[in-house]
Protein backbone atom coordinates (compact mmCIF):
# COMPACT_ATOMS: atom_id res chain seq x y z
CA UNK A 1 0.00 0.00 0.00
CA UNK A 2 1.49 3.20 -0.88
CA UNK A 3 2.23 5.77 2.33
CA UNK A 4 0.85 9.30 0.56
CA UNK A 5 -3.12 8.97 -0.18
CA UNK A 6 -5.97 12.03 -0.70
CA UNK A 7 -9.13 11.12 0.58
CA UNK A 8 -11.80 11.59 -2.13
CA UNK A 9 -15.36 11.02 -0.57
CA UNK A 10 -16.36 9.40 2.26
CA UNK A 11 -19.57 8.15 3.17
CA UNK A 12 -21.49 6.45 6.54
CA UNK A 13 -20.38 2.91 5.36
CA UNK A 14 -17.56 3.73 2.50
CA UNK A 15 -14.21 5.47 1.63
CA UNK A 16 -12.47 6.20 -1.33
CA UNK A 17 -9.00 6.91 -1.13
CA UNK A 18 -6.81 7.91 -4.13
CA UNK A 19 -3.08 6.65 -3.78
CA UNK A 20 -0.73 8.79 -5.93
CA UNK A 21 2.60 7.42 -6.01
CA UNK A 22 0.80 4.09 -7.25
CA UNK A 23 -1.95 5.84 -8.94
CA UNK A 24 -4.69 3.17 -7.47
CA UNK A 25 -8.14 3.67 -5.41
CA UNK A 26 -9.19 1.78 -2.26
CA UNK A 27 -12.45 1.67 -2.57
CA UNK A 28 -13.70 0.19 1.40
CA UNK A 29 -17.47 -0.35 1.60
CA UNK A 30 -19.06 -2.35 4.44
CA UNK A 31 -16.58 -5.28 5.15
CA UNK A 32 -15.41 -5.24 1.41
CA UNK A 33 -11.92 -3.60 -0.36
CA UNK A 34 -10.73 -2.79 -3.20
CA UNK A 35 -7.84 -1.84 -4.82
CA UNK A 36 -8.73 -0.34 -8.30
CA UNK A 37 -6.87 0.97 -11.27
CA UNK A 38 -8.53 4.58 -12.84
CA UNK A 39 -10.43 2.41 -15.46
CA UNK A 40 -11.11 -0.56 -13.07
CA UNK A 41 -12.69 2.34 -11.00
CA UNK A 42 -14.40 3.71 -13.93
CA UNK A 43 -16.03 0.19 -15.50
CA UNK A 44 -16.95 -0.37 -12.04
CA UNK A 45 -18.81 2.94 -11.08
CA UNK A 46 -20.24 2.51 -14.62
CA UNK A 47 -21.73 -0.62 -13.86
CA UNK A 48 -23.20 0.10 -10.91
CA UNK A 49 -24.86 3.15 -12.76
CA UNK A 50 -26.93 0.58 -15.11
CA UNK A 51 -27.99 -1.32 -12.16
CA UNK A 52 -32.09 -2.00 -12.89
CA UNK A 53 -32.98 -1.86 -9.13
CA UNK A 54 -36.69 -3.29 -9.61
CA UNK A 55 -35.67 -6.20 -12.03
CA UNK A 56 -33.36 -7.26 -9.26
CA UNK A 57 -35.75 -6.78 -6.51
CA UNK A 58 -38.37 -8.69 -8.59
CA UNK A 59 -36.12 -11.17 -9.45
CA UNK A 60 -35.29 -12.26 -5.97
CA UNK A 61 -38.29 -11.28 -4.53
CA UNK A 62 -38.60 -14.90 -2.95
CA UNK A 63 -35.18 -15.13 -1.77
CA UNK A 64 -34.13 -16.25 1.44
CA UNK A 65 -31.09 -12.82 1.81
CA UNK A 66 -32.44 -9.64 2.62
CA UNK A 67 -30.39 -8.00 -0.21
CA UNK A 68 -31.47 -9.04 -3.94
CA UNK A 69 -29.02 -7.16 -5.96
CA UNK A 70 -26.57 -9.23 -7.23
CA UNK A 71 -22.46 -7.89 -7.94
CA UNK A 72 -20.62 -10.84 -10.07
CA UNK A 73 -17.27 -10.86 -9.64
CA UNK A 74 -14.76 -12.66 -11.65
CA UNK A 75 -14.61 -15.89 -9.34
CA UNK A 76 -17.32 -18.35 -10.34
CA UNK A 77 -18.22 -19.03 -6.11
CA UNK A 78 -18.30 -15.64 -5.26
CA UNK A 79 -21.00 -12.79 -5.80
CA UNK A 80 -22.03 -9.53 -3.52
CA UNK A 81 -25.22 -8.98 -2.78
CA UNK A 82 -26.50 -5.54 -1.78
CA UNK A 83 -29.66 -3.73 -1.19
CA UNK A 84 -31.09 -0.65 -3.19
CA UNK A 85 -29.66 2.04 -0.43
CA UNK A 86 -25.96 0.03 -0.33
CA UNK A 87 -26.44 0.43 -3.89
CA UNK A 88 -27.06 4.66 -3.58
CA UNK A 89 -24.35 5.03 -1.43
CA UNK A 90 -21.80 3.07 -3.19
CA UNK A 91 -22.74 5.33 -6.00
CA UNK A 92 -22.73 8.48 -3.86
CA UNK A 93 -19.07 7.31 -3.15
CA UNK A 94 -18.01 6.90 -6.21
CA UNK A 95 -19.22 10.09 -7.60
CA UNK A 96 -16.52 12.42 -6.05
CA UNK A 97 -16.22 14.42 -8.93
CA UNK A 98 -19.34 15.97 -8.67
CA UNK A 99 -20.26 18.61 -5.82
CA UNK A 100 -23.38 17.88 -3.48
CA UNK A 101 -26.82 17.69 -5.19
CA UNK A 102 -28.85 18.77 -2.64
CA UNK A 103 -29.21 15.81 -0.55
CA UNK A 104 -28.22 15.70 2.84
CA UNK A 105 -25.29 13.33 4.16
CA UNK A 106 -24.76 11.82 7.69
CA UNK A 107 -21.74 14.21 8.32
CA UNK A 108 -24.29 17.38 8.13
CA UNK A 109 -25.51 16.08 11.59
CA UNK A 110 -23.28 17.44 14.40
CA UNK A 111 -23.09 14.59 16.81
CA UNK A 112 -23.82 11.43 17.17
CA UNK A 113 -26.94 9.85 16.15
CA UNK A 114 -28.91 6.60 15.75
CA UNK A 115 -29.95 4.51 12.71
CA UNK A 116 -32.99 2.96 14.32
Amino acid sequence: MCCNFTKLKETENGLLLYMPNCKNYQLSFNNLHFCLTAVELQTFKEYLQKVDISYWEKEYEHSIYSKKIPIPTLQKNFMILINRFELFELQSLMDFNKKKNGFIDYKDFEGDFNLN
